[in-house]
């Protein structure tokens, strides 16, 4: 069988092989977040299951109850603000990526970082204005990845708190769509493992809409050589 080496593919081809080779390393990044939270949280558990047996020999009854109480809630609120601050960070950087790889595909002359706003502001111009994209940024999708970003904005800059942040609206209406996030009595996020596991399922779904549109851009054309498929 006869096969095209990488310098004999279309400009097209490239792309497509491009965008799609991004897809699968995101794919690969948010299960292994799945897989830490999982592991993570199994370990808070069972740690908290043992210290209220009699395994634990020694230690007097207050020593025990704040024992529990941090890895009941401590270690897992820790684990779950890092797990939200991680996916956003892979989003931002894997949207810096998809609109870079669009301007050097389609050989504009103007990238996304030329337009004003968020990164989250410029993403929707870049992509709606230039390219097109048929991405529903009036839809739920689109509210939750901003949601989720501003999630992040309040647990970096303001202790995870909703009193006196700007975005605090965008914030208590995506609790409201996602009921596994509350907000506690003294306004600050609460984040359940649910809550990280539907985090991941948001950015998730959100990449595959983007990659699909990006692949019927530059569809996966085969070329065939002495009448045989090369791939």
């Amino acid at each position: 069988m006869n096969t095209l080496k990488m310098d004999e593919w279309t400009e097209g081809e490239k792309a497509n092989n491009n965008f799609f080779g991004n897809a699968v390393g995101i794919d690969m990044q948010l299960d292994e977040l799945k897989i830490y939270l999982k592991e993570v949280h199994n370990f808070i558990k069972i740690t908290y299951i043992n210290l209220q047996s009699d395994r634990i020999h020694g230690l007097d009854s207050e020593t025990l109850e704040n024992l529990s109480y941090h890895f009941e809630h401590t270690q897992g609120e820790i684990l779950r603000k890092s797990i939200i601050i991680s996916i956003v960070i892979l989003l931002e950087a894997e949207i810096d990526t998809y609109c870079e790889d669009f301007r050097k595909h389609k050989k504009l002359s103007i990238g996304y970082n030329n337009f004003k706003g968020d990164l989250l502001e410029k993403f929707k111009t870049f992509t709606s204005k230039l390219l097109q994209s048929d991405f529903n940024f009036q839809g739920i999708l689109w509210q939750d990845i901003v949601g989720l970003y501003e999630i992040r904005n309040s647990l970096v800059h303001n202790s995870g708190l909703v009193s006196d942040f700007g975005k605090r609206k965008t914030i208590e209406n995506f609790i409201c769509r996602n009921k596994s996030f509350e907000i506690d009595d003294n306004e600050r996020i609460i984040i359940s493992h649910q809550a990280c596991l539907e985090s991941i399922k948001i950015v998730e779904t959100f990449f595959n809409e983007i990659t699909d549109f990006a692949l019927r851009v530059f569809p996966d054309r085969h070329h065939y050589i002495n009448g045989t498929e090369p791939f």
